[in-house]
């Protein structure tokens, strides 16, 4: 047997590892001459960066760099648009995007990746699913997932670790609001899952676990089962869904119904 004996720091080298801070973080604007497009701007970004995009329409796909936050500077101001097909948007580990209209996708968002974020986005006309999960499930929070024409939000093999779905609305997608199969195990909390043209949550398999706290469920086409007694089934009562303002009239049920005492559904106002 061999025995590896590790040599002793001297104090001034342990010193200067102990003391030494990381580089600061940077933001990268888009479009500026250091990154015309969204795709150059991920080329540069490094781990705890920011990427802040202005207004406008960017035909791209995008991979979203571990440890990076891609951010709209206006809310729904930059659209992501993904011509007709592919994977619009793709997640990795620890990144996150937020404010953005991601469209026209296959998929409008795909993640098999850890810690990732996807907050206060409106995720819409895919031709597939909004968001697509494999794995390790993102926190979703305050997003707009409607009018795809697969199902709202697909995961496969996804479990709650640091990632939920809570305060989203989903609402008038063509298959199923939420679809699940695998060998899956999540929280589905606060949300508004209404008017998808198949089930609210469709569980595939029978190695599916969803635990369902304070949502409302509204017409669906399909209910797979009774409803939790602290979910409701209520019209959510939307301002104009039409023009994509999901406002909450003042007489609607899911007002300050969720576990946090606050709206149903995403918390954003139009």
């Amino acid at each position: 047997m061999r025995i590896v004996r590790s040599a002793l720091l001297p104090i001034a080298s342990l010193f200067a590892i102990t003391v030494a801070a990381p580089l600061s973080a940077a933001v990268v604007t888009v479009p500026s001459s250091q990154a015309k497009s969204i795709g150059a701007a991920m080329a540069i970004a490094r781990l705890g960066d920011t990427v802040k995009v202005a207004n406008g329409v960017y035909r791209e796909k995008i991979f979203v760099s571990p440890g990076v936050v891609l951010v709209s500077e206006k809310l729904f101001g930059a659209v992501i648009d993904g011509g007709g097909r592919g994977t619009v948007v793709t997640m990795s580990n620890s990144s996150e995007i937020s404010g953005f209209e991601v469209r026209s996708g296959t998929i409008g968002i795909f993640s098999a990746s850890s810690q990732a974020v996807i907050r206060r986005c409106r995720i819409m006309h895919n031709v597939q699913s909004g968001v697509m999960c494999v794995g390790t499930l993102p926190k979703m929070e305050d997003n707009f997932i409607v009018f795809n024409k697969g199902s709202g939000v697909q995961g496969w093999d996804v479990r709650t670790t640091s990632g939920s779905i809570n305060h989203n609305t989903i609402a008038f997608n063509v298959n199923h609001g939420i679809s699940l199969g695998g060998t899956t195990s999540i929280t589905v909390e606060n949300n508004i899952i209404a008017f998808n043209d198949q089930f609210g949550v469709k569980p595939s398999e029978e190695t599916v676990r969803v635990v369902l706290i304070n949502n409302n469920f509204y017409q669906n086409a399909r209910i797979s089962s009774n409803l939790p007694s602290d979910n409701i089934s209520a019209d959510p009562l939307f301002e104009d869904a039409k023009r994509f303002n999901f406002n909450l009239m003042k007489e609607s049920r899911s007002i300050g119904l969720g576990t946090d005492n606050q709206n149903l559904g995403a918390r954003i106002l139009h």
